[in-house]
């Protein structure tokens, strides 16, 4: 658990929106595809909002998987937080939920 904690910060140190989440967001109990979920504190950007959930991505770790705060799908950010809009689509085709 360690590792992936230390992974999730080298990712959030690597870009300005990446510091902008690391210092408005806590961790939460929740794992989701084994890796520690966060809520946004406070909002961070227009697509990621106060409530918000999110984690980086298990396989790829190239980007956010967001839901609010009803564990319901909002949408896939790039690691600069732009949306990335196909892995959006994909995501929202598969129904996906934090579970």
């Amino acid at each position: 658990m360690g590792s992936e904690t230390t992974k999730t910060e080298r990712v959030f140190k690597q870009t300005e929106f990446g510091e902008l989440t690391k210092i408005n967001s806590q961790k939460t109990s929740k794992i989701c595809q084994g890796q520690t979920v966060y809520r946004a504190n406070d909002n961070i950007s227009q697509v990621l909002r106060k409530g918000d959930q999110f984690y980086l991505d298990g396989g790829h770790k190239n980007h956010l998987e967001v839901f609010d705060m009803n564990d319901k799908f909002k949408r896939v950010l790039n690691l600069d937080g732009s949306i990335n809009y196909d892995k959006t689509a994909k995501a929202e085709r598969e129904g996906r939920t934090l579970k």
